[in-house]
């Protein structure tokens, strides 16, 4: 699979308990991202301060 139509034509097919085990997975994967950018947020901006502190 690789275009959103295939993956939303399988995701149609799922049975309803395999269909809940994929909205737990996309909203934990969706926890991770965010935790992914706030950490990475957090390290643009303390390069930037020891940059600033650096001049």
């Amino acid at each position: 699979m690789s275009t959103i139509a295939e993956i939303e034509a399988a995701i149609e097919k799922l049975p309803s308990g395999q269909l809940d085990e994929l909205f737990a997975w996309v909203d934990e994967f969706k926890t991770l991202l965010g935790a992914s950018d706030a950490l990475f947020a957090a390290y643009d901006k303390e390069e930037a301060d020891a940059q600033g502190e650096a001049r």
